[in-house]
Formats: structure tokens, C-alpha cells, sequence
């Protein structure tokens, strides 16, 4: 999901009268083009002024590589020889013949300079590449599926927003259990042992046995009465994580919409601790040497101690975290819808590198491998590998949708789905699945999906799951798909469709 950019203005008629311009803002009449730059990289960018029908000065965004052209920014305001938009700075360099300024939102200052030229032509859409695999075997739920699959033991476990938790054979697909909850279930459900636990919409975390699906106790997180702003067409902000828990040493740790991280004895569900943050937490905490570290939709990373809740550290990222955090070697790598994927000191909080998505949420979750960072991101429509020394982006890889995905990570491949929106105007989404070689970035094999009738959303926001050379993944066409890793054998005949 883009930042919004000001994109609430009302367009109105554009006309090109200049005789009741503001002095000075005349000269910004036009388009100028140019280049953005953030630490080594650089982006195009163009800036379209136009009067409306009030004759108010109105700018427009196009940057090409973000798939964006001529997207309202909102109204110029002059300031001496200083003009600004909702996110833009600038002035005219002394020559006149020159835009320089910032691009200032959420703690990033993007320097840009420009020059008059002509607005970027959208371009043709392009044949997507690479051949199309066939799963091995289907399963199908009452309602879309948002959860991530869990897998062990040769079952796979998962939640529908049929308001069950379901456990499949992982070989054939067959149905092993349903358990009902009173609500969507759209996290992830943990295995510990014998035990599987998974929150409900119904705001209860559910402990069941693994192997019959039995409930064992249930835990009220006070998070069921919050009524989620599921993904549509310009929505203001999306709500469609779900924390899962993490258990460990016979604690349970799950975030909640009641704005609590709780503690809970996985022997009895009863609470040993809560910690109060100042929002929603969708992101799923991760311990580490007696640390618990998770974010929150009141802008922050936390850290908190694992034995009392104690708060440790907390960083501002500026914007909301519903991602969640990986921490590895002494460091936690975790985004924010501030554009920013953030690696932080996890001793201090302390900023260690900071790597930029061009004004794009980071709603997935990054996994490593060998050095490597691979992660998704949202309107960008990037799937990417970054250096986890530098934060540099060393290949990216166009889903054309958004990889809100938690990408699964092989020796050969990362495995990442994309989410669809239909209709949503200033980017067009498409949904599917893709198989990506690690090492080069480019497309193995894909599963491209169809838009569903009367729905807001379509493809995979499921994070996939690897295991005995199946790759599983929910989609929103409330179907449980597994394909096989290399994607190239044909479907099987005789399995649950």
C-alpha cells in the first residue's frame, strides 16, 4: 500500500488560466522531470503543475518505477521563494530553469532536482513471463484464506476466515480435523509439541491437541470486539494481520487487538503478564535471549523482558508495524509502513541501517538465508533480496500485485504470493503465486489467479510454508493449494479438489 501521498484531494476541472495565479507560481506551470535520490540509489521522477477550477495551484506525481503517473499530491503553497505541497519542498534554483527540493514524509527526506520536460507515458503492460505450474493437490474452505500454513509432523495446519482451524494430511490433503472459533481465523497457527495454538477473531487464543483437534483451553486477549478494516479499493488503512503466538519454555506470547502483548502459562491459559502498547499489535512476537520483540500500529518496535514485561527499549518508526520482527545475530530486522525496513541494535534499539522502499509500505516479514534478506513489500510490487550488512538491494522481482506475503525460503528458491485489488485506480494489482530463483531474481515458475466476483481482493496474502517437497499457501478464493517445489509435475488425479 502506497502512503496516500495526498492522494484525498478532489481533482475538480484543470484549466491553465494564469491571470489569477499567486505571483511566482506561475513559473511552476508544466511538467519537469527528473531524478529522487536516497543513498546510492536514484528513481525518476516528474512533477505536473496545474491550476483547478478555483484556480489553486495543484501538483501531480509520476514515478515510473513505482508504477505511479500523475497522481494528485494536493495544493501548492507559496512561502517567499519557497513552495510545498503535502509532500514536496522546493524552490527554483537561481537559473530558473531548475526544481530542487525534498520529497518529506514520515521521517525520510528524499532530495529530487527537475527540469521542465514531458510527463512519462504509462507503458503497455507487458506478457508475464515464466511457465505456469499446477498444484498437486486442493482443498477447499467455506471463506477466503489469510492465514499462514504451519506445517509438522506430516500435517498442515491453517485457519479460514470460515472461522475454523483446519489440519490436512500434508501428502494427499486430506481433511485429519475442523475445529470451529467464534471468528475469522487469520494468523498462523503455532506448533508446540503435542499442542497447536491459533487466535481467533473472536479475540480467544485457542490451545488444541495437534492430533484430534480438541480444545484443551481457551484465553481471552479482549481483542474480539475490534472490528478490522479489511483491505478495498482506497481504503485508508488496512487491517489484515493477525498475531501468532510464540511459545517457549512453557509460555505462550501473543500480540492482541485490545493494544496488549500478553503472557500466558502454556499449561494453564492463564495470563502471567501483560504489556500495554498504544495501538493494535498484528505482529507476531519473536524471543531472543530473554527478550520478546514485536511491533505495534502505534509506530513502534518494542522490546520487553520475556520473565515480566518489563520494557527494555522502544523505537519510533513513524508510522504503523504490523510486520513482524526476525532477529538474528544481535539484530532485528523488522518494516514499517514509514517505507523503511529497519535492522536495530537488539540490545539498544539503536539504528544499525535503514533500507528505503520508495514510498511503499513493508508489511511482509523478512526470512534469511546465507547472508541474505528476502522479503516483500506492498504497492512497490517488489519481492527483494538485501544484503543484511549494508541494507543494499541486491536483486528485486516484479510481482505486479502486492507481496504482503512472508516469503518461504529453500537452498534454490523463495516462494512468495502477491495480493489483487481490483478497481483500485492509481496502480493496478494482480494476485498470484511465484517461485523465484534465489540467487538471480528471476521467475522460476508461477501460479497467476482470477479476480473473484463482488470481492475487494484476490491472489495470496497466505505465506507459504515448505516441507517434503510440497510448497502450501492459503488463497483468498478460500482454496488451500500445494505444489510441488519445482512446479513442473503435472496435477494428480484423485485428490481433494
Amino acid at each position: 500500500m502506497i502512503r496516500y501521498l495526498g492522494l484525498s484531494v478532489c481533482l475538480g476541472a484543470l484549466v491553465g488560466a494564469r491571470a489569477f495565479a499567486q505571483p511566482g507560481q506561475d513559473v511552476l506551470i508544466g511538467t519537469w522531470t527528473g531524478e529522487m535520490r536516497y543513498g546510492g540509489e536514484r528513481q525518476p521522477l516528474a512533477l505536473r503543475f496545474a491550476y483547478n477550477d478555483k484556480q489553486k495551484l495543484h501538483v501531480f506525481l509520476s514515478q515510473p518505477d513505482m508504477k505511479f503517473y500523475d497522481l494528485p499530491d494536493g495544493p501548492v503553497e507559496q512561502h517567499g521563494d519557497d513552495f510545498s505541497s503535502p509532500d514536496f519542498k522546493f524552490r527554483l534554483v537561481p537559473d530558473g530553469h531548475r526544481l530542487a527540493g525534498t520529497m518529506a514524509f514520515d521521517g525520510n527526506e528524499v532530495p529530487f532536482e527537475l527540469v521542465p520536460g514531458a510527463l512519462p507515458t504509462r507503458p503497455a503492460p507487458k506478457a508475464v513471463e515464466g511457465p505456469v505450474a499446477q498444484p498437486r493437490w486442493t482443498f477447499k474452505t467455506g471463506d477466503a484464506i489469510w492465514s499462514s500454513p504451519t506445517v509438522d509432523r506430516g500435517v498442515v495446519y491453517f485457519g479460514s476466515n470460515d472461522s475454523a482451524i483446519y489440519a490436512l494430511d500434508a501428502a494427499r490433503g486430506a481433511r485429519k480435523w475442523r475445529t470451529a472459533t467464534g471468528g475469522w481465523v487469520m494468523g498462523q497457527p503455532t506448533i508446540d509439541d503435542a499442542f497447536l495454538y491459533a487466535l481467533s477473531d473472536d479475540g480467544l487464543l485457542y490451545k488444541l491437541d495437534a492430533r484430534t483437534g480438541r480444545i484443551v483451553w481457551r484465553f481471552d486477549t479482549h481483542g474480539g470486539g475490534v472490528k478490522r478494516d479489511m483491505p478495498r479499493p482506497n481504503g485508508p488503512s488496512y487491517d489484515y494481520l493477525t498475531s501468532g503466538a510464540t511459545v517457549l519454555e512453557g509460555t505462550v506470547f501473543i500480540g492482541s487487538a485490545d493494544k496488549r502483548l500478553y503472557a500466558v502459562d502454556a499449561a494453564t491459559g492463564r495470563e502471567r503478564w501483560h504489556f500495554e502498547t498504544g495501538d493494535i499489535i498484528r505482529s507476531t512476537p519473536i524471543v531472543d535471549h530473554g527478550a520478546v520483540y514485536f511491533g505495534s500500529r502505534d509506530h513502534n518496535v518494542y522490546a520487553v523482558d520475556a520473565s515480566t514485561g518489563a520494557l527494555r527499549w522502544k523505537y519510533d518508526t513513524q508510522r504503523e508495524v504490523v510486520s513482524s520482527p526476525l532477529v538474528v545475530n544481535g539484530t532485528v530486522y523488522i518494516g514499517s509502513r514509514s517505507s523503511n525496513l529497519f535492522a536495530l541494535d537488539a540490545a539498544t534499539g539503536a539504528v544499525r541501517w535503514k533500507c528505503f522502499y520508495w514510498s511503499s509500505w513493508v508489511e511482509s516479514s523478512a526470512r534469511m538465508r546465507d547472508g541474505v534478506l528476502y522479503i516483500g513489500s506492498s504497492d512497490y510490487q517488489q519481492a527483494l533480496a538485501i544484503d543484511t550488512a549494508s541494507g543494499r538491494k541486491l536483486w528485486t522481482f516484479d510481482t505486479d500485485g502486492s507481496p504482503w506475503s512472508t516469503p518461504a525460503v529453500t537452498n534454490r528458491s523463495v516462494y512468495i504470493g502477491a495480493v489483487g485489488i481490483p478497481n483500485l485506480g492509481y496502480i493496478e494489482h494482480h494476485g498470484g503465486f511465484f517461485a523465484i530463483d534465489r540467487t538471480t531474481g528471476k521467475v522460476q515458475w508461477r501460479y497467476p489467479m482470477s479476480a473473484i466476483a463482488n470481492a475487494p481482493t484476490y491472489g495470496v496474502a497466505s505465506s507459504p510454508a515448505v516441507a517434503a517437497g510440497l510448497v502450501y499457501f492459503g488463497g483468498l478464493d478460500g482454496i488451500f493449494y500445494a505444489f510441488p517445489e519445482d512446479g513442473l509435475q503435472a496435477h494428480r488425479d484423485g485428490g481433494p479438489h
